[in-house]
């Protein structure tokens, strides 16, 4: 039941994306405008983390850090949550570093798109909102497990978008930032992907 939920979160990940990205008209919107690119970008880094594959399609200029906020807001907002509830010291210590490194990375991406007067989301998107959802209602005795396979899940996509944004994106400056970044959440990751085995 515990990977069930997680598994469900993901394909919502991917169907939320494709459909707000289909679906949204309003081009005179700013606000509108500004989801339906962030909603492109996440389809594309959910249909990369399903499929293995990296996508070339260039990211829009407010794509790329709208998501990477996001990413890095779950990020802070879930390993809080994980030194309240996480009964394993190891996860404890994961949940410390999380917020740490995303504490800096997002530090980091508010000075650069300050400068170029883009506005970052002050809530998680959706996606990352249903996961941190998740979590919250989470029992304690189940927590450990759900909260490093929601890590996997989170810096899988993550990897993907950083990934694109290192190759295609247009800003020279967003995409220095992503190619820095890149290789520390591939390291999350891989962190991730080791504890979630031990507490399964």
């Amino acid at each position: 039941m515990k990977k069930i939920k997680m598994s469900v979160i993901a394909a919502s990940v991917l169907m939320w994306g494709v459909s707000c990205s289909s679906s949204n008209t309003d081009t005179g919107s700013t606000a509108s405008t500004t989801e339906a690119v962030a909603a492109d970008s996440m389809a594309a880094a959910a249909t990369d983390m399903a499929t293995g594959a990296t996508t070339t399609q260039p990211l829009d200029t407010a794509s790329f850090p709208v998501m990477a906020a996001s990413s890095d807001m779950f990020e802070l907002l879930s390993s809080k949550e994980a030194q309240q509830k996480a009964t394993n010291p190891e996860v404890k210590r994961f949940a410390e570093q999380m917020i740490t490194d995303h504490t800096k990375t997002s530090e980091e991406l508010k000075s650069i798109t300050t400068s170029k007067n883009i506005l970052l989301p002050a809530a998680p998107v959706p996606m990352h909102q249903a996961m941190i959802t998740a979590l919250s209602t989470e029992k304690a005795t189940d927590f450990d497990e759900e909260y490093m396979e929601a890590q996997v899940l989170a810096h899988r996509q993550a990897v993907s978008l950083f990934t694109r944004a290192s190759k295609n994106e247009a800003d020279p400056q967003l995409q220095a930032f992503a190619a820095k970044h890149l290789p520390h959440l591939q390291m999350h990751l891989d962190m991730a992907k080791t504890l979630k085995d031990k507490v399964d």
